[in-house]
């Protein structure tokens, strides 16, 4: 791993604006990644590193950026401050210096120490977007998500902070509403000649076909376990609509509420998709 420099620390001005300037300050609006602690035996230095390839790509014409990292409730918590460690921005994490005497326990060091470990474990890390001139839904990976998540807010939706990606969540977006698991499947790939029939398994057909069966499959599933707790949304290009192996769907997947919805994914496609989600969710 390549070694990641940790500053030294001139003395602090007891000057109390500044200390005030340089204390964590909370924020509510949180985001969730997924991250390991790493430890270095040649310079005995422990380090966090948390993936987000969206992150990195945002942060990268902030350098240089210094951080704070804390811990509460499990979660390593990386506040941006005026004086700390800097924070290393890679292709697809971000990665700063921590105290393996203050933020982790014996266990946690000794877990370290162990090669079958591979000096290493997952954790889960907090940031605060707003310290970064950043949004929560700046940082998903799926733009198309994060322009609906946003607009579903608006509406008073709750939607998780845990940054939606493919290994955190099943689905392109997910939220509980009214004790309900709301599953979101977007996609805008096009109708063509390689891809209409019957959703073939390679290239572009294979996409759309498993978006389809991601959310019917839940939906599926939540009924025939008598729970009827899961209502799913396919979010696909209007386009579709000229082919009846897909409209002829909408009646089948609704008996599981599961809706097929179509969009031009022009302006205001997402307040359009919101208020028929809406409707259907408060059927």
């Amino acid at each position: 791993m390549r070694q990641v420099p940790c500053p030294t620390f001139t003395k602090k001005s007891l000057n109390n604006s500044k200390q005030m300037e340089n204390k964590p300050q909370p924020n509510p609006k949180e985001a969730i990644l997924t991250g390991y602690i790493r430890y270095r035996p040649s310079n005995g230095t422990y380090y966090l590193m948390a993936n987000s390839r969206m992150l990195c790509n945002q942060l990268i014409s902030q350098k240089p950026i210094k951080v704070k990292v804390t811990k509460e409730d499990n979660f390593f918590i990386i506040h941006k401050v005026l004086e700390g460690n800097i924070l290393t921005i890679r292709k697809k994490e971000i990665v700063t210096c921590i105290s393996g005497i203050n933020l982790l326990t014996v266990e946690e060091r000794s877990k370290l120490m162990n090669k079958e470990h591979k000096l290493s474990f997952p954790v889960q890390v907090k940031l605060f977007p707003s310290q970064f001139n950043l949004d929560i839904y700046s940082l998903y990976p799926d733009q198309d998500a994060a322009i609906l998540a946003r607009k579903l807010e608006e509406k008073g939706f709750n939607i998780p902070t845990r940054i939606m990606t493919p290994k955190s969540f099943d689905h392109d977006l997910e939220f509980i509403y009214a004790n309900k698991r709301i599953v979101i499947e977007i996609t805008q790939t096009i109708p063509g000649k390689n891809n209409y029939l019957n959703f073939k398994h390679a290239g572009l057909g294979g996409i759309v076909r498993a978006h389809f069966l991601e959310a019917y499959h839940n939906c599926v599933n939540s009924f025939l376990s008598g729970k009827k707790d899961t209502i799913g949304f396919i979010i696909i290009h209007e386009r579709w609509k000229e082919y009846s192996h897909i409209t002829k769907l909408i009646p089948e997947f609704s008996k599981v509420n599961c809706h097929i919805i179509f969009s031009n994914f022009k302006d205001n496609w997402e307040e359009i998709t919101t208020t028929q989600i809406i409707t259907e969710i408060k059927k």
